[in-house]
């Protein structure tokens, strides 16, 4: 989606980034599949078990039949998890077409289309961007909704069940302590949301802000969800009006919430210097930090 240098990068892979669970090699994908070729493109289809949809995939990296197979396996877990995870009423296209691609562009999800891109011959971040295709995203892909709900959830379904972890509650105590956490009223509020998730990247300390809040919408949801449970979180989920959504569901206002949260990564988690050099892509957020306007990190 935006072509970024390789340093910022990295922080767009830390968005989507995922648990270690693997589906046994011993067992197949439940679906049909079909390969082809078509001049030089391979095509893939797979089509889900229940046959409501039919992903094609489109293999732009000349991965081998042995990654394709993988990969296929991959789509009928994250398929699975997904739709067993929250109900929503978007109702997804029965046809999606998956572009697997080389290049530093950001990976993307659609209603028909979801373009993965193999960075640095890292796995396809696969979890997070069918989470989006699958659940919706606004009223039509847009940005009607925010973003909160929506970006959070991805992440924590693909900390959960994707290939890399985003350990997002450290990188929050790390933010707390340096007083560099963005108020929860900001991040939903659509007067400032935009310009924290959908910055102009312009410049690299947008691409770090972008990052910022991605990770603080990762550690709000897993935290409400851990706590409360899905059940709640699904009647949250890309709902509008979210901050009075937040107040009827959980039963306190947006500060209380944030209050709540904030005290459990305080007492909870540690940031240690071992953390600073296990956490991806820390050392570029550290020295890009302070040049962000301070407004952002200040009450609404």
């Amino acid at each position: 989606m935006y072509r970024i240098t390789t340093g910022i990068l990295l922080l767009f892979l830390l968005i989507t980034a995922c648990s270690n669970e693997e589906p046994s090699s011993n067992n197949p994908p439940t679906s049909k599949e079909i390969s082809t070729q078509e001049g030089t493109r391979n095509i893939n289809i797979l089509i889900t078990k229940d046959e409501e949809i039919t992903f094609e995939i489109i293999n732009k990296v000349n991965a081998s039949h042995e990654k394709l197979d993988q990969f296929k396996k991959d789509i009928v877990r994250a398929y699975k998890v997904i739709t067993e995870s929250i109900q929503t009423d978007y109702e997804p296209a029965d046809k999606i077409t998956i572009h697997l691609l080389n290049g530093n562009e950001a990976s993307s999800g659609f209603r028909y289309d979801i373009r993965l891109y193999s960075n640095f011959g890292s796995d396809f971040q696969l979890v997070h961007e069918l989470t989006h295709t699958l659940l919706g995203y606004g009223d039509n892909f847009d940005t009607s909704n925010g973003y909160l709900t929506q970006e959070g959830f991805a992440i924590y379904m693909e900390n959960k069940y994707g290939k890399k972890v985003t350990p997002v509650h450290t990188f929050m105590r790390y933010f707390i302590d340096h007083n560099k956490n963005i108020p929860l009223q900001k991040l939903i509020d659509k007067k400032y949301d935009h310009s924290l998730f959908r910055p102009l990247l312009a410049e690299t300390e947008d691409y770090v802000v972008q990052h910022i809040s991605y990770i603080h919408a990762g550690s709000f949801v897993t935290y409400l969800i851990d706590t409360y449970g899905l059940d709640k979180f699904e009647r949250l989920y890309n709902k509008s009006e979210p901050e009075n959504r937040l107040t009827e569901i959980y039963g306190m206002t947006t500060v209380e919430l944030e209050n709540e949260w904030i005290q459990y990564i305080k007492k909870n988690i540690t940031f240690t210097s071992d953390d600073r050099l296990e956490l991806d892509s820390f050392y570029i957020i550290n020295s890009e930090i302070d040049s962000i306007d301070p407004e952002i990190f200040e009450k609404a």
